[in-house]
This record gives structure tokens, C-alpha cells and sequence, in this order.
């Protein structure tokens, strides 16, 4: 399955290095070690693999359970690094399935917020990430992504057209800031999607605009490993 992975982040590494503009930058924020719950802006369906792309990380992503229902890309897409999630709703097997991954030494899980593709602003999230990284504690690392709002489509990994910024910020961690869980679970939402949004151009920030830059309470900057 590891091979399948690095394989598929090989070939589409090669197809942005042809077709693409691509960029990243900030990767001596990414910690060397240790589990990890990396966050990022979501605009399309090649965001998953610009972010495998982005880091030195193997990484798992949820994915919407309908994308599973095609036995092979059922197949395809857990070898991959994907397992099904059911959204708009509590799915308690994606949620046992993230805390496994996070438990692991160096577990790595990314997760969109933004729970489906916003159309060019970041919209409201889902607290769903919030939770896990203050009941788990791990490290958190954002993510900006740029240029993939028209990068829809399995076939567009072939020929990644376009200009993608990704930008990878500061890591942090989630912590409860003296309050009952819920305030803590919903400051912390509005803390990482501003520190997201900290790394995106001002016409991306949408609902988060006042939140980037703004003073923290539920999240703090770790060193970088």
C-alpha cells in the first residue's frame, strides 16, 4: 500500500513539474516526527494529492463514502491512503479510524475543514478537526492552497494545468484555553481556519478574513522539528 502511495505522489509530482506552475513553500515547518493532523483550505478534487505532493508525509484522507460505492475505485482508493467518511453526520468509524492513524508514532491524517469544496473563499467549518486535535493533542499543520478551483476531475492529475500556491504554515497545537469543551471546540475551529487563512491571499479568506492574525486563546505555535 506504501508503495502504491509514493508511486501515484511520484507520477503526479512528475505531471505538476510538466503541466502546472507549481510552488511550495514552508516545508522546514513540517515536523520530522511524531503524529500529525495536517489542515488545508479546500477548492477541488486534486487538493488530497497536492497536499501528498506538499509534504514528506504518508497520509491518510477521508473521503466521501459515495466515492467507495465503484469496486474499483473502492480498491484504488484504500490503497491510496483513503477510507470513507459519511458526511453531515457523526461517522463513528471514520472517527475511530483518524484517532488509530494519530495514535501511531508518526500517524499522519489530513483533513479539510471545510467539510466540501468551497467556490474561491473559504467557507464555515465543521468543528470535527477542532475536536480530534484537543482530545488527541497532536501536532496540527496548516496548509494554503491556491490555484485548484478548476482542477476538478481524476483525469486533471494527468495534465494539472494552472498556477497552485501552496503554502505550509507554522505548526501548532489545540488546547481547551480554561473553558468547557464546547467553547473550547468552537475558538479553536475559528483559530485554525484563521491560521489557514493566514497563509492565503485576502481575496481567499472569505468568513475567516477577521480571523487571520487575530489574538489566540485555543491554539499555540510549537518549534519546528
Amino acid at each position: 500500500m506504501n508503495l502504491f502511495f509514493w508511486s501515484c505522489n511520484i507520477s503526479f509530482a512528475a505531471s505538476l513539474g510538466i503541466w502546472a506552475d507549481y510552488e511550495r513553500t514552508g516545508q522546514e515547518n513540517e515536523p520530522s516526527s511524531g503524529p500529525l493532523l495536517v489542515v488545508a483550505n479546500h477548492q477541488s478534487n486534486m487538493d488530497p494529492p497536492i497536499v501528498a505532493r506538499s509534504i514528506s508525509r504518508r497520509t491518510l484522507f477521508p473521503a466521501k463514502r459515495e466515492l467507495f460505492k465503484i469496486r474499483l475505485a473502492n480498491l484504488l482508493l484504500r490503497m491510496w491512503g483513503s477510507f470513507p467518511l459519511t458526511r453531515g453526520e457523526p461517522d463513528a468509524n471514520a472517527y475511530r479510524k483518524i484517532l488509530s492513524t494519530l495514535g501511531e508514532p508518526n500517524g499522519c491524517v489530513t483533513l479539510f475543514p471545510e467539510g466540501t469544496r468551497s467556490q474561491g473563499s473559504m467557507r464555515e467549518a465543521q468543528s470535527g478537526p477542532a475536536m480530534i486535535a484537543l482530545r488527541t493533542g497532536v501536532t496540527v499543520l496548516p496548509i494554503g492552497i491556491t490555484g485548484t478551483k478548476e482542477l476538478n476531475g481524476i483525469v486533471r492529475a494527468l495534465y494539472p494545468i494552472g498556477t497552485i500556491r501552496v503554502q505550509i504554515g507554522r505548526p501548532f497545537r489545540v488546547v481547551d484555553g480554561g473553558v468547557g469543551r464546547k467553547e473550547a471546540v468552537n475558538g479553536a475551529t475559528v483559530e485554525i481556519m484563521g491560521r489557514i487563512s493566514e497563509l492565503l491571499p485576502e481575496s481567499f479568506r472569505g468568513v475567516y478574513s477577521a480571523a487571520a492574525g487575530a489574538d489566540r486563546k485555543f491554539t499555540e505555535d510549537l518549534p519546528n522539528a
